[in-house]
This record gives C-alpha cells, sequence and structure tokens, in this order.
C-alpha cells in the first residue's frame, strides 16, 4: 500500500527513504504506518500491518519506532529506498 501517512512537524509528509535525526542520530525512514495503510522499504516486508508511526533505521543499523509527531524527529531530504 502506499499513502502519505503522517507529517513532521514542520509539515513536511513522511516517507520512506527521508533522511532524518533523530536525538542527534542521523536515519533513514524505512517504514511509515497508520496502522491501516503503510509504506514499506523493500526488506521490510516484515512489518506490513504495523502499528502507527514508523520505524527508522540508522547508519549503524539500529531501528527505532517512533510514534507521530514526535518533536524530536527532524527533516532532513528526501531520500530513496
Amino acid at each position: 500500500m502506499d499513502a502519505e501517512l503522517l507529517q513532521y512537524t514542520s509539515g513536511e509528509w513522511i516517507q520512506i527513504g527521508d533522511r532524518v535525526q533523530y536525538i542527534g542520530t542521523f536515519a533513514t525512514v524505512v517504514v511509515v504506518s497508520d496502522g491501516d495503510t503503510y509504506q514499506l522499504a523493500t526488506g521490510y516486508e516484515d512489518y506490513a500491518g504495523a502499528e502507527r508511526g514508523l520505524l527508522i533505521c540508522d547508519d549503524d543499523g539500529t531501528r527505532t519506532h517512533v510514534e507521530d509527531m514526535d518533536e524530536r524527529l527532524v527533516f532532513v531530504e528526501r531520500g530513496t529506498v
């Protein structure tokens, strides 16, 4: 499924492949879900139907679930997955 689901506090839509900074760490958005519809990066198909929020993967490979509208999540740039 492909939908624009959640927004950053700055107003941009969150999309897979986005580069973000979360609590000072750079990461890539790999899953976006509103609980019903979702976007998944290749290799993250097991997260289909995940709870509301997003999954980011930092540059060291650590995965973090972030709930929507978290002020500590900062949009850096659009990326591609």
